[in-house]
């Protein structure tokens, strides 16, 4: 993977619009080495430890990890033990371990921290969407 890294670094200098007038042949080029490296970056596996408190492996939650720029949702089925490896939904090439933690604590904030930020990573609209909607409702009041 760092050998596809240095070479698609290459290819981006040397097809980018600040160094290269931009024209529809060096902007595809450029378009197919950025769509190759993100299939390389998607199909590369990906492990990732996962701490858990007894509650949680007892009970099974859902959970959504982000490592390294990749974002993963992960069922954890009810009395799941230490060592489990969970594929993330719709990313096989994206494991977590699970580790249960000795110590209780309680999930309710770091369950509503992870539910949050999985409102924000999936559901919200970007910042431009909001805008752009905001800008409708003016337009339409007036």
């Amino acid at each position: 993977m760092p050998e596809a890294k240095s070479a698609f670094r290459q290819v981006a200098k040397r097809l980018h619009p600040d160094h290269t007038p931009p024209t529809p042949e060096t902007l595809s080029r450029l378009a197919e080495a950025v769509h190759a490296i993100r299939t390389l970056e998607k199909s590369d596996s990906l492990e990732v430890e996962l701490a858990l408190s007894p509650g949680d492996a007892r009970d099974g939650v859902t959970r959504t990890v982000t490592h390294r720029g990749r974002n993963g949702l992960f069922r954890i089925l009810p009395d799941s033990a230490s060592g489990t490896r969970i594929a993330a939904i719709g990313d096989p090439a994206f494991t977590i371990v699970i580790r249960i933690e000795a110590q209780t604590q309680t999930s309710a904030p770091t369950t509503e921290a992870g539910l949050n930020r999985f409102v924000d990573d999936f559901v919200k609209g970007s910042p431009t969407a909001r805008l752009a909607g905001w800008l409708r409702k003016a337009r339409s009041a007036a």
